[in-house]
């Protein structure tokens, strides 16, 4: 029996989190740049200022409501019980703000730390970016608003509680494991942005008169470069999102320290840098020899290759990350137009396909590389297998992702509060 003691809380608890703070900024900055790339000259300023302005809304939302919410659903409830304890995260809850009792970050007491509900906005902040960087040029910004809120902070932390967390019922029911967050993060933000774009439909300047794709130029090539690299290093904050570094662990022979992924189970830190090192370069080898000249596709391999392998990149040897990465990104790569062309499907950053897609495949190659390994130290917890990966990857994509979605656009087109005129899609909001 393996038993979470304490927590060497020390100024390398420190570092590491103000790591895992500047990765996250640099995924959020990265998608804003990215963002300003593929903009239209006469929306890139404006694009810029709506991203900017829903971190003040997912911060406001995610202290009300959304970090309760991403505790209180662990059981789901009623799959594995009622609502677990969420009282500490409540807004005018003792631990929500300063307090010299509550210093520590990791394990038994990161619950009730500040810097842990700051990097839990970094990331939801960094999934609504990405989502509002698909759905540009065409949508209100209350709309975008509204939708920041349904996906960022009530079906995103729903989600995180119950995939991604060390007492989530999936893991302990259905033997899901998704260690970096290719269901919790990706899948679940390209089901929701499939059913926004479902409603709210192709930019006015997508489609000739015969209804065949035209390809928008980018506003700037450099900032579209620098972006895409800044968003492929950056994901690396997921991965140190997901990791307890330093925690001390005891059974029968002692104590020891150890790496933990967010279920608690023991892990190489260094394994998973090297596997994440691996993932990048799959991706970027396949979208260069596929894409070399496609300055905006070109690095979206090295994010497909590690979203690919984002679900079992703590178990995986190097080589899997490899063959992985190459073999996602190719089938992403083969699939870009299909939605254009078959769905009319106008994702103007490629979030569904490379974030969706390579999320949901990744889940299920884990399902089947992973059979028989250990979901999670929770007591009870079933063992990964493929109807647990499959089942999960299905509620998270259609259920909290596709559907919210899909309903919430189409009430805030009932209400005509979705879509900008076509004058001004026309002509610009700069």
């Amino acid at each position: 029996m393996i038993e979470v003691v304490s927590n060497k809380v020390d100024y390398i608890n420190l570092i590491y989190d103000l790591i895992t703070v500047l990765f996250l900024i640099f995924l959020s900055f990265g998608i804003i740049l990215r963002t300003y790339g593929i903009s239209r000259e006469k929306f890139a300023l404006t694009n810029i200022k709506i991203l900017f302005f829903s971190f003040p809304v997912i911060v406001l939302s995610s202290y009300l409501f959304g970090w309760a919410i991403s505790f209180a659903f662990s059981s789901g409830p009623i799959v594995k019980g009622g609502f677990r304890e969420f009282a500490f995260a409540l807004p005018w809850s003792e631990f929500m703000g300063p307090n010299l009792d509550n210093n520590q970050t990791f394990v038994n007491d990161y619950q009730k730390s500040p810097m842990s509900l700051i990097k839990f906005i970094l990331v939801t902040w960094s999934m609504i970016i990405f989502f509002g960087s698909a759905i540009i040029e065409r949508i209100r910004i209350g709309a975008f608003l509204i939708l920041s809120i349904i996906l960022g902070s009530i079906f995103w932390p729903i989600c995180s509680s119950w995939s991604w967390s060390s007492n989530g019922w999936m893991s302990e029911v259905f033997g899901y494991h998704d260690a970096f967050g290719s269901g919790a993060f990706h899948t679940i933000l390209g089901g929701f942005a499939l059913g926004v774009l479902g409603k709210l439909g192709f930019r006015k300047i997508k489609f000739n008169s015969f209804s065949k794709a035209r390809d928008i130029p980018a506003n700037s090539e450099i900032s579209l470069i620098f972006g895409n690299i800044l968003v492929v290093f950056g994901i690396f904050g997921l991965f140190l999102y997901s990791i307890n570094p330093f925690s001390e662990i005891k059974n029968e022979f002692g104590s020891y320290m150890f790496t933990l992924n967010i279920y608690g189970n023991p892990i190489s830190f260094y394994g998973v840098l090297l596997n994440f090192v691996m993932g990048i370069s799959g991706g970027l080898v396949i979208s260069a020899i596929h894409s070399f000249n496609n300055n905006k596709k070109i690095f979206i391999g090295g994010i497909v290759g590690i979203v690919s392998i984002s679900a079992g990149a703590d178990y995986y040897h190097p080589v899997h990350c490899l063959l992985i990465s190459m073999i996602v990104t190719l089938a992403v790569f083969k699939s870009f137009n299909y939605l254009e062309e078959k769905f009319k499907i106008d994702d103007a950053s490629d979030i569904i396909v490379s974030h969706g897609f390579a999320g949901f495949w990744g889940l299920i190659i884990a399902s089947i590389l992973l059979w028989g390994y250990p979901s999670s130290m929770a007591e009870g917890s079933v063992f990964t297998n493929p109807f647990g990966q499959f089942a999960g990857a299905l509620i998270i994509f259609w259920i909290l992702g596709f559907i919210p979605g899909y309903l919430t656009a189409g009430i805030l087109k009932f209400f005509n509060i979705l879509h900008l005129s076509d004058t001004i899609q026309i002509t610009g909001q700069d």
